[in-house]
């Protein structure tokens, strides 16, 4: 195995411009990031140093399936055995624990004396779209109205709508949910506790439940909620 390779950042710049200006000349849409995803493959294979490392967090990560990436890793003993891949992998890995298909995983939050847990409405029979969110969140304020839409459509026997407070302040909270008018209801106070259970590094984060507690889909955003 070569040994770690670190770039001072001017180093790592030089080596990532090129690669980024080759990726801002392709097209956005789907086949586009077939071609981004297949030069981030290649970039990295062929640099077994933190510009490879930087490309796999911030390329691959989100343009492979958790599982394809696990493997892509796996795969290579560089990046296998790196520090900083190793700390993102116990993040992967929880993503994998919880990816579509899995049963939810449970977890529990206290405010004001009174402990909720995510059992308490998933699990229960109804289809339920959580979305992880804070107050400070510019694109979480932006979902709230799609959350809302389908909240108003859909609710009652069958589907529910459940807000979890993610890494904000309880009182920045409450004021949020009366400035946007969000009727459904809020798990306050989960800080790390939701996110750490569902490997979420960045919110929102919207998944849909099925009625038994199965993960149907996670990266809901925009018109895919309604759908």
């Amino acid at each position: 195995i070569p040994a770690r390779q670190t770039l001072s950042k001017t180093e790592l710049d030089a080596k990532l411009k090129p690669f980024f200006e080759k990726m801002d000349s392709i097209p956005q849409d789907s086949n586009g990031m077939a071609t981004i995803q297949n030069m981030a493959i290649e970039f990295a294979e062929e640099n077994l140093n933190d510009a490879g490392v930087y490309v796999i967090r911030n390329i691959l990560a989100y343009t492979m399936s958790t599982e394809e990436l696990i493997t892509f890793i796996d795969g290579n003993e560089y990046f296998k055995t790196d520090s900083i891949i190793i700390k993102e992998r116990e993040l992967w890995d929880v993503q994998l624990e919880t990816a579509e298909g899995k049963m939810f995983k449970d977890f529990e939050a206290e405010y004001e004396g009174k402990v909720v847990k995510l059992s308490d409405y998933v699990g229960k029979g109804k289809y339920v779209l959580v979305d992880f969110w804070a107050s400070w969140c510019g694109p979480c304020r932006a979902e709230i109205p799609n959350l809302l839409s389908v909240y108003e459509k859909y609710k009652g026997d069958r589907f529910e709508v459940l807000g979890v407070a993610t890494w904000d302040k309880p009182e920045d909270t409450k004021t949020a949910i009366e400035q946007l008018n969000i009727t459904y209801p809020q798990i306050m106070n989960a800080q790390y506790a939701g996110s750490n259970a569902y490997g979420i590094n960045g919110i929102p984060q919207i998944i849909l439940f099925g009625p038994d507690g199965t993960i149907l889909k996670r990266n809901l955003r925009g018109a895919a909620i309604e759908e």
